[in-house]
């Protein structure tokens, strides 16, 4: 569920720490002093006041000594009484010791499935696993296809490809290359460019084509499962099954939850006219009006089997801490348009 940006992490630690903290106020993105906090939370006890800041860090790697040492200064100078470093990645050596001395708690969040293989399928077989799509503009810029939920299927099978007077789909020219027998070995990533004619141009679903010289991407072997009888689409599945932990600094578990009960839109203020999403669904959705204790949604996406699915739903307005503003500029822009296309339809029908 986590985003590149660490973004989406920031909330996730925020709200855990509003469902965890009764009592207290949870700030996302807080500026203290001119200085920007992650997190923090403020409580009162008795007299007196309290304030810890959050830092988190969603690298490639573990956590270097000196993201400790810059927190501990921005700490101070917000005159913090506990200071909290997250990382998904762990700490490097010598954090901890720096960590202990400067009285800075560290803890890792990770993301783990509580679904088996064997609970989404009823059988398992070896498949190539396709991923990191991008196609390469003639500038080397690279346009990547979102991999959020069930977007990159439909995308793969939606977008078109103009290439040498054919109109192809991304998925056409991975089963073209299949065909060539490429060599992939197992039990390794393989990156893998495809050059496409000149003139060549990629076109997503709602959007203008754009000139491409290439298809890049990364594969592997895996297993996949086949079905038995109607499921939900695996993506939903397998992200209604995802639980969050959290450690310490000794490895030892402090929280664990389900990902679908954290209140990731702990501090939204539903307005209508304005685009949200549901992090652990994988869907965007149009509030339209809210009416006493009811809203009026259009869900404007969410990518299942390949397809998407939009429709109008009501529901109550004490489950708007399941969702979260869209902020993403390019993303807003896409859900206008396919709420556009949705209200033309719905005023023809």
């Amino acid at each position: 569920m986590l985003d590149r940006t660490g973004r989406q992490l920031e909330r996730l630690v925020a709200a855990i720490e509003a469902a965890q903290s009764q009592g207290a106020v949870v700030t996302w993105d807080d500026g203290i002093g001119g200085r920007q906090f992650d997190v923090t939370v403020r409580f009162k006890f008795g007299l007196h006041s309290y304030l810890t800041v959050i830092e988190c860090k969603q690298y490639n790697s573990k956590v270097s000594v000196d993201k400790i040492d810059a927190l501990v200064t921005k700490a101070r100078d917000a005159k913090a009484n506990k200071v909290i470093m997250v990382s998904t990645k762990g700490f490097q050596t010598g954090c901890h010791a720096v960590a202990e001395r400067h009285g800075v708690q560290l803890l890792v969040v990770t993301e783990k499935s509580e679904t088996t293989p064997e609970e989404l399928a009823a059988k398992l077989s070896p498949a190539l696993k396709l991923f990191d799509m991008r196609f390469v503009a003639p500038s080397g810029t690279e346009l990547p296809l979102e991999d959020w939920g069930g977007r990159l299927a439909y995308l793969m099978k939606r977008s078109k490809v103009y290439a040498a007077g054919q109109v192809l789909s991304p998925d056409d020219l991975v089963q073209r290359w299949q065909v060539s027998h490429p060599a992939v070995v197992p039990g390794h990533v393989t990156a893998i460019e495809l050059p496409l004619p000149a003139g060549s141009q990629f076109e997503e679903p709602h959007e203008d084509a754009v000139d491409v010289v290439a298809l890049r991407f990364k594969c592997e072997f895996v297993e996949i499962g086949y079905t038995s009888g109607p499921v939900l689409d695996v993506h939903l599945q397998a992200s209604l099954k995802r639980r969050v932990e959290i450690q310490d600094g000794d490895g030892r578990l402090i929280h664990g939850s389900p990902l679908a009960s954290i209140p990731m839109g702990f501090d939204t203020t539903l307005e209508p006219g304005e685009f949200y999403e549901v992090p652990s669904l994988f869907t965007r959705y149009y509030c339209e009006k809210i009416e006493g204790d009811m809203v009026s949604w259009i869900v404007i996406e969410s990518y299942q089997f390949g397809g998407l699915v939009q429709a109008r739903i009501r529901q109550k307005l004490k489950y708007r801490t399941d969702y979260v503003p869209v902020v993403d500029a390019c993303v807003r822009k896409r859900l206008q348009r396919l709420l556009d296309r949705y209200l033309d339809r719905a005023a023809v029908a």
